[in-house]
Parts: C-alpha cells; sequence; structure tokens
C-alpha cells in the first residue's frame, strides 16, 4: 500500500470496531480515519483500542449528520467529542459536514451563519492541536450539510479559517477544478476518493476507483501538480461496495490508487 494512502471505516460503515481493526489488519494499511459514529457508544474503549493499534489516525469525522451548527454553543458541543477523540489519538483533523438548516433558509444565510458560529470551535480545535476541516457533501445529502461545491467550500473555509475536507465525487463535474486545485492547494487538509458511474443513483453510490465515470486519473494527477502533499483516502458506500463486500472493493481500490501515486512520483 503506497504510504499516502488511508482507509476511511466508513468504507465498512454497518462493521464494530472490532471487525473494522481486524481488516485493517489483513489490509496491512498503516493509517486510516474513521467516524465517531463508531465509538460514540464507548468512547473510552474505542479510543484505548485504537490506540493499542499503533495505527496513524488520518483524520475522525464528527457526527454532525443530523445537527445544526448555526449557533456557536451547539456546534461547539457537536464538533467538541470528534476534537478531543482526534486529540487523544494524535490526529491532526477532524472532518464535518455542515449541517442541516432550518426550513426555507437561504445558503448565503446558512454560510454567513456558520462562519460566526465555528468561531468558539476553531479555537477549542487549536487549543487540542487540531485543525477542522469542511466536507463538501452531495447535494443528494443536503440534511447533512449545505456546502456542495469546492469553490462554495474554499469560500466558507477561508471565512471560517478551516481547512477542506475534498471529496472528489462531490465536485468532479465542476468546472476550473484544475485552477482551484492549484490556487489552494494549501486549504486541502485530506481528499477523499471514490467513483460513479453516470446513470446510476446518485444518493450514496459510489465505485472502487476506475470503475467508474470519473476522470480520477486526471484529479489525482492535477493534486499533485498543484503541489498537495497530504493523504488520499479511500471511502466507499453503497451498493455496488455492498455486492462486492468491503474487504475485496477496498482491496481492488488500495492496489488502484497505489499504482497511480506511484506512477505520479508522489
Amino acid at each position: 500500500m503506497h504510504p499516502r494512502i488511508s482507509i476511511s471505516t466508513i468504507s465498512s460503515l454497518a462493521w464494530p470496531l472490532a471487525e473494522d481493526l481486524a481488516l485493517l489488519d489483513r489490509l496491512e494499511a498503516p493509517t486510516f480515519g474513521f467516524p465517531l459514529l463508531k465509538i460514540e457508544g464507548d468512547i473510552e474503549g474505542g479510543v484505548a483500542a485504537i490506540r493499542g493499534t499503533g495505527r496513524r489516525v488520518a483524520c475522525v469525522a464528527a457526527s454532525t449528520a443530523e445537527a445544526c451548527l448555526l449557533d456557536p454553543g451547539d456546534a461547539l458541543a457537536v464538533l467538541r467529542p470528534a476534537i478531543d477523540v482526534a486529540h487523544a489519538l494524535g490526529s491532526p483533523l477532524c472532518y464535518f459536514t455542515s449541517g442541516r438548516t432550518p426550513e426555507r433558509m437561504t445558503t448565503d444565510d446558512a454560510c454567513a451563519g456558520l462562519v460566526a458560529a465555528l468561531s468558539p470551535s476553531v479555537a477549542y480545535a487549536a487549543g487540542r492541536g487540531v485543525t477542522l476541516a469542511i466536507e463538501n457533501n452531495s447535494v443528494t445529502t443536503r440534511r447533512s450539510g449545505f456546502v456542495h461545491t469546492l469553490a462554495d467550500a474554499i469560500r466558507l473555509a477561508e471565512e471560517a479559517d478551516i481547512r477542506i475536507c475534498l471529496e472528489l465525487q462531490n465536485c468532479w463535474y465542476e468546472r476550473d477544478l484544475g485552477r482551484l486545485f492549484r490556487q489552494h492547494v494549501s486549504r486541502l487538509g485530506i481528499v477523499q476518493v471514490s467513483d460513479f458511474r453516470v446513470g446510476e443513483e446518485l444518493r450514496l453510490n459510489r465505485r472502487v476507483p476506475g470503475d467508474g465515470s470519473m476522470p480520477l486519473d486526471w484529479m489525482i494527477e492535477a493534486l499533485l501538480e498543484a503541489g498537495y502533499a497530504g493523504l488520499f483516502e479511500i471511502e466507499l458506500i453503497g451498493p455496488s461496495i455492498d455486492a462486492e463486500g468491503p474487504e475485496a472493493a477496498l482491496r481492488r481500490s488500495v492496489e488502484w490508487l497505489s499504482e497511480r501515486l506511484a506512477k505520479s512520483g508522489a
């Protein structure tokens, strides 16, 4: 496995932590990221189990899917547990989706409200040696977040002074990606990799890299040429992954991505 690859255990979302860690053993994966929900039932035990593996934790995803982060106190209450876990495990990054909004609120108002609300959380994370990052989530999961394009994620990240968890599947169709990568590469905290086959259901439907329609080779090369020096995290979910099985799908993903990174001299 290429050293710049991380495995997200969102790829085995229905599995308990013990099975995730056994899978990482079989994949010989030294680096991984995980959603806080994997250990929310026993955070202390989960942290101990993860720490015992000796693996590097690339990132921790906060549980913001049903949360509203537009109030400073609410935002900190939601983000603090994931920040604390990231700190405990020596992870540099805690990422999140922007959460839900009140009905009929405009995206302009939502973004302005989130930027204002994040200030205490940004300060708290910095005090714990953790950086916050916003993920550009799919418009099909609007209930989980309202920042869908890379351009909007960049603007919000700059205004809030945070970084970006770049989900390639949620931006591959945008114009000017090469320019955005070059001009804002310093804002990228981690890059999430999967594929999508045009014509299929969009919501929560990813494919093994190379199995879909996305120009992934070009995107990865463009990121590297822009100077991106961070991790590429494989995050898979959806019916084709369930049908193949997470382990087999991840093995093929690792092989595909390792080959591309090695060929590019990453």
